[in-house]
């Protein structure tokens, strides 16, 4: 089989007639301070075909970082690329000025040196880069790399994670190729990449091992399953370890997810297996399904091979048992909810056009959509009422899936989860602690992660903010009465002096609402579209302006 790319220039491509390639494993950075140098280069995936990529500390991708739990980390990013980038620790739990979102510019020559204590359990995370409208071609040019957390729990459970030898990072990419051999961007590839690598194969000992399965694709959702049908274990999500491992012979991940898997190659000594996408199996609503009025791929709704396996001889001290229990996954409590948001996406198209929103809003760097309270304990319900699969992803931390469609959710999406799809239809509701960090100027991003509706300004924002810190600055202006407070729709305002303008900032100081007056001393003010929280009121008059604060609930 050979491959199209989207010129029609015809390439060597991913079948498994051609010759295999070993799989590259990146290199395992372990130390106090990372430095990372983002450069441009070029590299021959194929045969004297030269395509101009990304990467951090090579060619293309970048090392893997292993962060220690309760440790802190020291991240020195250095742009050598041509055009100002970011770095976005996907997953982390990190105060929003070290998140590394869209705020956040790194020009060319410059350096970003960002400290952040580790405060996620061991799990597998990733970084990428996160430019506004920029993110699609940042990655799809080579830009992502892993991070594995250790903690003292995960290090006293028997598991495979020697790295590389019994412990492999899996980033399945699909990439198109311009007549030129750089890359094509849009939502599909008619190549897929396994850790940079095209055609590829690896080595795993005949024991148990542990593959780190990352979709670092553009849009594209795989269903990864073996040929042979042979089955492996789940045994943690984005965020951590699950209760105990989860059989299964089938996982479909999407854009940004992250699953560590258990695969049994014992007695297997000289045999081999392919992984494979089985795009057959996905709804015809899902990227990467055949549908005739999406962007065509020959990728699309067809089985395809991603990594071929060899088995070895085991090692000398192999991991031969799958525990029964891993850890204790302890949810929020739903007592503790204090609110629940509703979140719905909107819009009709395909994955490379069409305008999807997120409550029928798009992107605004100057506007918060959302003001959440510190320490507070929220539900958030997220609703697809477009005509495809979209994948919800929240900075800031981890939650907990409540439900899927009115039922609880599959085994293996129980644990911590920064990443979940909704197909057309569904609707998911999770729960999600909201502590230790307040914004100070540095929102969370919350989008789909498929990249195309990403830069498509499929995207919004929320601050968390301390009401005990941030309204104490604002004192009540006693010339002014302002009822009901806190409000739910509406508020009446009442002073003695002529009012001309009427102003509510958020937290940070942004002007959410603005209404000019003619000169009542009385009016009433209509704020139903505004998220909840705090917001500072001002009245200004002809020699005067007055403050104070108001809150909706």
């Amino acid at each position: 089989m050979r491959l199209i790319g989207m010129s029609g220039l015809l390439l060597p491509a991913l079948a498994f007639t051609q010759v295999l390639q070993p799989l590259a494993i990146p290199p395992l950075l372990d130390m106090d301070t990372f430095d990372l140098v983002v450069d441009d280069h070029v590299h021959q995936f194929f045969p004297g075909v030269n395509t101009t990529t990304y990467g951090v500390n090579g060619v293309v991708l970048g090392p893997t970082l292993v962060l220690h739990s309760g440790s802190m980390a020291h991240i020195r990013l250095h742009n050598e690329l041509p055009v100002w980038t970011n770095m976005h620790w996907h997953g982390l739990h990190i105060s929003g000025e070290a998140d590394g979102a869209p705020p956040r510019q790194i020009n060319p020559g410059e350096t970003w040196a960002v400290d952040f204590p580790v405060m996620n359990a061991a799990a597998t995370f990733w970084y990428h880069p996160h430019p506004h409208m920029m993110t699609m071609d940042h990655v799809n040019k080579g830009l992502a790399g892993f991070i594995i957390v250790r903690d003292d729990a995960e290090a006293a459970l028997q598991l495979p994670r020697t790295y590389g030898v019994d412990d492999f990072p899996i980033v399945v990419q699909d990439r198109n190729f311009l007549p030129s051999g750089d890359f094509a961007s849009g939502p599909y590839g008619d190549t897929v990449l396994v850790n940079g690598t095209p055609n590829a194969y690896v080595e795993m000992p005949a024991q148990i091992v542990r593959l780190r399965l990352l979709n670092g694709s553009n849009a594209r959702i795989f269903r990864l399953g073996f040929d042979d049908g042979h089955a492996f274990h789940v045994i943690g999500s984005d965020g951590g370890l699950l209760n105990g491992p989860v059989e299964v012979d089938r996982m479909t991940v999407s854009n940004g997810e992250r699953y560590e898997v258990l695969l049994d190659l014992s007695g297997m000594e000289g045999d081999s297996l392919l992984l494979m996408s089985f795009g057959s199996e996905l709804t015809p609503t899902m990227p990467g399904a055949f549908n005739p009025t999406w962007e065509p791929s020959i990728l699309n709704g067809v089985d395809f091979p991603v990594l071929r396996i060899r088995v070895t001889a085991p090692t000398t001290e192999p991991v031969t048992t799958i525990p029964n229990t891993l850890t204790h996954v302890e949810l929020p409590d739903l007592a503790d909810v204090s609110r629940t948001r509703w979140k719905s996406f909107s819009g009709f198209g395909t994955p490379g056009s069409g305008m999807f929103m997120i409550n029928d809003l798009m992107f605004d760097l100057d506007v918060i959509n959302d003001t959440v309270l510190l320490g507070a304990t929220e539900r958030w319900v997220v609703e697809n009422a477009t005509d495809m699969a979209h994948v919800f992803h929240i900075h800031g931390g981890s939650f907990y899936v409540l439900q899927r469609n009115g039922q609880p959710p599959p085994e293996w999406e129980r644990g911590a989860k920064d990443v979940i799809m909704t197909d057309m239809a569904d609707n998911v509701e999770f729960i999600m602690e909201f502590n230790d960090y307040v914004s100070d100027g540095w929102p969370y991003m919350y989008h789909c992660h498929n990249l195309v509706h990403e830069d498509g300004m499929m995207m919004l924002q929320y601050i968390v903010v301390d009401p005990n810190t941030h309204v104490a600055p604002v004192p009540d202006d006693e010339t002014m009465t302002v009822f009901p407070s806190p409000f739910t729709s509406s508020f009446t305002f009442q002073t003695d002096f002529a009012v001309r303008e009427v102003r509510l900032n958020d937290m940070l100081g942004r002007t959410v609402l603005r209404q000019p007056m003619d000169g009542r001393t009385r009016g009433v003010i209509d704020a139903l579209t505004l998220p909840a929280g705090p917001y500072v009121l001002r009245l200004k008059g002809d020699d005067r302006t007055v403050q104070r604060v108001v809150v909706r609930e």
